[in-house]
């Protein structure tokens, strides 16, 4: 079970799907990087937005405060 939550954890997605998304779009704009700095470049905005997922617990910027009204 503990490796299921990590496949699915927010670094792993970060890192599985967000990267690779990011150094192609960085590609296809032409921008003047090299394919290693292209990755290099999306896996380090990639991670760091996995991060800032894992320690709020939510990919989305608006989180439910429902415990609050209570």
């Amino acid at each position: 079970m503990k490796l299921i939550e990590l496949l699915l954890s927010p670094i792993a997605f970060s890192i599985g799907f967000l990267a690779p998304l990011l150094a192609q779009v960085m590609l296809a704009m032409n921008t003047q990087l090299s394919t290693p700095v292209a990755y290099g470049t999306g896996l380090a905005i990639s991670i760091s937005l996995g991060i800032v997922a894992q320690s709020r617990g939510s990919w989305l910027w608006v989180k439910d405060h429902e415990s609050d009204h209570e």
